[in-house]
Formats: C-alpha cells, sequence, structure tokens
C-alpha cells in the first residue's frame, strides 16, 4: 500500500478516503503491476502501474495513453479515469473476463473479434510512433546483445534468435498502414456474449494491420477454417494467396518477438528468472515456437 500511496494521493479526485480501498494485486500482470481498486465491496477501478523500460521494450507511453482515450471514445476499450505522465493508468473496471491462453473460439466470436480490429484500424488516429515488427524484433536483439556478454547462456539463445530472424523476409503490405494493437493475445481480449474489449495498448504503434490478424491467428489458436473467417471478416476479399503467405511470416515474426521479448526482459534484470523459464518453454512448445527445429537447452 506505501508504494501506491503516490498514486492514490494523484487520483485523489476520483478515490474515497484511502482506508476504504480494497486493492487487489492480479496475477497476469506479468509485465507491469496490475491493480483491481473495490471500494462498498464494488470492483470500480483497474490501476496499471508500468515497471519496464519504455525505450528497450520500444514502448511510447504518450501515445499508448493517447491511443487508449481514442479507443476508449470508440467504444473499443473501457474509459480513462486518471492517467499521469510516466503510463501510469487507471481504466474503468469492466465486468467481462479475460480469454484463456488455451482458449477454443467458438466461430460466432470470429467476426467480433475482426470487428473490433477493423473498427481499430479504420478510426484509431495514427501518431508518430511507428511499429514494425521485424524492427521492434531487430532491436530487441540488439539490446540483449549489449547486456548478455558474460552470460554464455544468453549468448547461446541470442544467436539461436538472431538465426532464425535472418530467416524471416518482411512481406509485402497487402494492407494500408493503420495504428494497430500489435499484442491481440488472449489476455488483451476481454468478453461475454454481450460485449468486447480491447485492451492494454502499450505495444500500439503504425503498422500493417495484418500483424494484429496474425497475432490472433496464432495466440487465440485458430484453426485454418477460422483464419479464413477471420480474414473475411475483417474485410471482404482479403483471403487471397498473397495475404496467407503475408500472414504465415508475420506469425513467425510473432512468435520469434514474444521469444526476444521474454530474453530481453531476463537480459535486463538477471534476477527475473521466471522470464527466463517462460522464454525455455516458449522455445520448447511446438505450438508456441513457429520454428519447429528447437535445439536443446543450454547450460551454463
Amino acid at each position: 500500500m506505501t508504494e501506491l500511496s503516490k498514486y492514490f494521493a494523484n487520483m485523489a479526485g476520483i478515490l474515497p478516503a484511502t482506508e476504504k480501498l480494497e486493492i487487489t494485486l492480479f496475477e497476469e500482470g506479468f509485465s507491469n503491476q496490475v491493480y483491481l481498486i473495490r471500494w462498498d465491496h464494488v470492483s470500480r477501478l483497474v490501476l496499471r502501474v508500468p515497471v519496464i523500460d519504455n525505450g528497450v521494450f520500444y514502448i511510447n507511453r504518450c501515445e499508448e495513453i493517447a491511443t487508449l482515450k481514442s479507443a476508449a471514445t470508440l467504444g473499443l476499450s473501457p474509459a480513462v479515469m486518471w492517467h499521469d505522465q510516466k503510463g501510469a493508468v487507471a481504466c474503468q473496471f469492466v465486468s467481462q473476463p479475460s480469454l484463456d491462453w488455451s482458449i477454443i473460439h467458438k466461430n460466432r466470436d470470429i467476426p467480433r473479434i475482426a470487428g473490433a480490429l477493423a473498427a481499430a484500424h479504420r478510426s484509431l488516429p495514427i501518431g508518430k510512433h511507428q511499429y514494425a515488427v521485424f524492427d521492434v524484433i531487430q532491436h530487441y536483439l540488439q539490446e540483449i546483445l549489449i547486456r548478455c556478454h558474460c552470460d554464455t547462456a544468453v549468448v547461446d539463445e541470442y544467436n539461436y534468435l538472431l538465426t532464425k530472424f535472418n530467416q524471416l523476409t518482411p512481406p509485402d503490405a497487402v494492407l494500408a498502414t493503420a495504428l494497430c494493437h500489435n499484442d491481440l493475445n488472449p489476455k488483451n481480449i476481454l468478453m461475454d456474449d454481450e460485449q468486447l474489449w480491447l485492451i492494454d495498448w502499450e505495444y500500439s504503434g503504425a503498422g500493417d494491420p495484418l500483424f494484429d490478424l496474425a497475432v490472433v491467428v496464432k495466440s487465440h489458436n485458430l484453426d485454418d477454417r477460422q483464419t479464413l473467417l477471420l480474414l473475411e471478416s475483417y474485410q471482404k476479399g482479403l483471403a487471397q494467396p498473397q495475404t496467407h503467405v503475408a500472414l504465415q511470416e508475420y506469425v513467425k515474426a510473432y512468435g520469434l518477438r514474444e521469444m526476444a521479448w521474454l530474453l530481453l526482459k531476463y537480459a535486463v534484470n538477471p534476477n527475473d528468472v521466471l522470464s527466463l523459464q517462460y522464454y525455455y518453454e516458449f522455445k520448447a512448445t511446438p505450438s508456441l515456437n513457429p520454428f519447429h527445429s528447437v535445439e536443446p537447452r543450454t547450460t551454463a
């Protein structure tokens, strides 16, 4: 509570007396600290406190908040109730739950997700922050390299990721550049049968909408039929051969970005052994790692 007191002081205009607050830390907040704030036994707000380095992880907090506000105005995201200049933000609590990583969607869910993405890409203003996933992966690899010289295990994993990165080819553009979410995994969608919300715009930026669709395809475990439904629901006639070629390249890029992000998080803080554990688990899981020839784990 002591660490949060400075945020509560700044949020005084929307909070009751501190002693009336009930605070719960969400366990799902892996990259940042996320708290549920309740009073009078009613869930009211979700407070996100950033803890990762913006520059290292290719994040622009000012544009993230601007995007979140625009998404809330469009009814795509919960309302922003408070924020500061460093990326802390409190949003209105909504009752819809996040999805599970093992989600198997019903077919009726796919057009809803596609429609929300299409609305975001069509209507959210493009700022100055660019997000080309291949540039982001290269940035992550460079950040890992400058930190890994004393850790042979991390050096080996850096070389593994670099080899896979050099096997990728950025696809030709199929869709026009738009403001993209870039991390729409199941935990960043809140939905039930009535309402769908897109949350956590931390990695938002101007980029290729097809990467957003690729993240959904891979992280939401869509089969071929649902992938076709996603594309056609997003834009009629999109399911063309060149689209599928680009989509598969982006699926690989998404998997590589996730591995690079986890390894970088450990390289930044070697005490963060959980990130390294998740990295090795991701790398060793064929359904997650898009490169099937997985090398055995390296020991220091």
